[in-house]
């Protein structure tokens, strides 16, 4: 194993463990409001933040344990491109939101901050370069869109009680305030700048490479 190798394997570890710890605690707050565990972790799988740092984490994960040259390139710029999502719409669209201990606003701004950036850095550093191909940002594409529908159908199909959270999880995605047509726009401009930061990507890799 090269010296790179081993940077890279090991950056990933800590910046896969860093997003995985940083889920602590709005796990704990949505223990609080919630019966049981399995119901707080139904709550927690709700904001595309958390779906997208656990699939980010798993992933940095994978490639600490089995090195870069094993992960799919195509996984990786999926992974690393949710996450710059993450950081775009939060610090675009929500970033006044009240933090309530500075361990919430730790979480907070790893997952919605440092994760990003640190996930593009580690990209430009240690990623094998060249190996992204131009239809790869309409795969990826189909990653919000689907978390969009999931999240349509849940709402529609979870029944509202206690220690359920039900409701839509962004405003902008709130068809009973906003309606379908206002919902779909927004839906469309999230994709489209999903794709479009996705080619971003696969010109870079390629000049890179």
């Amino acid at each position: 194993m090269t010296a790179m190798e081993s940077w890279a394997r090991a950056s990933a570890g800590l910046l896969a463990a860093a997003v995985l710890l940083a889920i602590g605690p709005p796990l704990a707050y949505a223990l609080a409001d919630s019966d049981g565990l399995l119901a707080a972790v139904w709550n927690l799988l709700r904001t595309f933040t958390i779906v997208t740092n656990l699939l980010f984490g798993l992933t940095f994960c994978w490639i600490a344990w089995r090195g870069t040259r094993r992960v799919s390139a195509m996984i990786v710029g999926g992974a690393v491109l949710g996450m710059i999502l993450v950081g775009v719409v939060y610090n675009t669209l929500l970033h006044a939101l009240p933090h309530q201990t500075l361990w919430d606003a730790l979480g907070d701004y790893t997952h919605h901050l440092v994760a990003p950036i640190a996930a593009l850095l580690w990209r430009a550093a240690f990623a094998h370069h060249g190996q992204l191909r131009w239809p790869m940002p309409l795969v990826w594409m189909c990653y919000p869109l689907a978390y969009c529908v999931y999240i349509f159908l849940r709402v529609e199909l979870t029944p509202t009680a206690s220690g359920i959270n039900s409701g839509y999880p962004y405003f902008f995605m709130d068809v009973d305030a906003l309606g379908w047509q206002s919902v779909a726009l927004n839906i469309v401009g999230i994709g489209a700048g999903f794709a479009l930061t996705g080619v971003a990507m696969v010109a870079c890799d390629k000049w890179l490479g």
